[in-house]
């Protein structure tokens, strides 16, 4: 009963911080490059990441652990990056949810490389899910017209990245658990984190782009705010799949983070809070759980 407790409130908790780590995001989509913003976004990850590996110390890791550690490492690039890229051009509550197609794409690649087909249940949710997603794009004046939810989707200029990013998480997912057999937790989220920070340093370097397009002052408040948000949620959804299976985690980091992203579009950015928003928030809420359950 304790266990479970701890479990949930720790999924609420992540659920919280996933969602103000994409908010910042959002924030400091004009801060600069956005490998640049990635880079301190990172940075801002290894303080945190550092206690939490000298309390676990000696940590513990085998050879085999580098190659899925380095296909994560490259997949949290390319996450993060279409992530920004999508909060850049399109509006927090229309983008937020699309992370939420990240289940559906981790069912579906169950198929093709696991051969792990999803149940009667499983399918609904997907189902679910996907018109949920679709149905954010409906028009204000057509809230029910579902023949024109997947143009609305193409039409939205981020939406394609965001699905991308999705998608990579999505990849990431099963490197992640391969990788965490061969190295503690602390470990892997050190050497992806370090190994980025480290990547991004070399690269921003040899292209000039700390001269070119430097992060601007107002914007360091955020960018830290948002590495730490990072951490959190990445330290917190750790300690929370220690108390309680993974699908009901899912579940309740997905619901938690998507009603936010819809209230704080709201409260922060001025989005609408059209009827369309509501009703593909609320089929997401249903479709996820069925999903990861």
């Amino acid at each position: 009963m304790i266990a479970s407790l701890t479990g949930t409130l720790f999924s609420l908790a992540t659920g919280v911080a996933l969602a103000a780590y994409y908010t910042f995001n959002k924030l400091v989509t004009r801060a600069g490059s956005p490998l640049q913003i990635i880079f301190w976004i990172f940075a801002a990850h290894i303080p945190a990441l550092a206690v939490w590996g000298a309390l676990k110390y000696p940590l513990a890791f085998t050879w085999e652990y580098f190659l899925p550690g380095m296909v994560v490492l490259g997949l949290t690039v390319s996450g993060n990056l279409l992530a920004i890229r999508a909060l850049s051009l399109s509006p927090f509550s229309l983008m937020m949810p699309v992370m939420c197609l990240s289940p559906v794409f981790t069912s579906l690649i169950g198929i093709v490389l696991l051969g792990e087909w999803p149940s009667a249940t499983q399918w609904a949710g997907i189902i679910l899910a996907v018109v949920g997603v679709l149905w954010l794009y409906a028009p204000p004046e057509r809230p029910w017209d579902i023949f024109s939810f997947w143009a609305g989707f193409i039409r939205e200029r981020g939406a394609i990245s965001m699905a991308l990013s999705a998608l990579s998480w999505s990849l990431s997912a099963p490197f992640d658990k391969l990788s965490l057999r061969h190295a503690d937790p602390p470990f892997h989220a050190l050497f992806v984190f370090c190994g980025l920070v480290i990547f991004l340093f070399i690269w921003l370097t040899f292209n000039k782009e700390w001269e070119t397009a430097p992060i601007k002052r107002e914007f360091w408040g955020i960018m830290a705010l948002t590495g730490v948000a990072g951490a959190s949620a990445d330290i917190l959804q750790l300690l929370a799949l220690q108390h309680m299976p993974a699908g009901p985690f899912e579940a309740i980091k997905r619901v938690v983070s998507q009603v936010l992203a819809l209230a704080l579009g709201y409260l922060l950015f001025h989005e609408s809070l059209s009827k369309a928003r509501m009703v593909g928030v609320g089929i997401i809420c249903i479709g996820v759980p069925m999903i990861v359950l």
